[in-house]
């Protein structure tokens, strides 16, 4: 399987997308394209596993940063209520 890389800093909220047009669908991260042709079977199924194991990573990663939000916030909590 083709591994896909980003550079961390060129990405951003504002510079993650989706486009459909009239002869492939795109996903754009950054400054990186990632194109499936509409009329390319193998282009689409191979789009279609990576789309399906970004979704599943995004899902984990997503977990991971909640969590760790929601540590700091207790951790937070926990001083001010420790000095008062």
């Amino acid at each position: 399987m083709k591994s896909i890389t980003v550079e961390y800093d060129d990405v951003t909220p504002a510079t993650i997308e989706h486009r459909l047009a009239a002869q492939e669908t795109v996903l754009a991260m950054g400054s990186r394209r990632y194109p499936a042709a509409l009329n390319d079977r193998a282009a689409l199924l191979e789009a279609l596993q990576i789309a399906d194991r970004l979704s599943s990573a995004v899902v984990g990663w997503r977990g991971d940063i909640v969590a760790a939000l929601q540590k700091l916030d207790a951790d937070q909590f926990a001083r001010e209520n420790a000095t008062t």
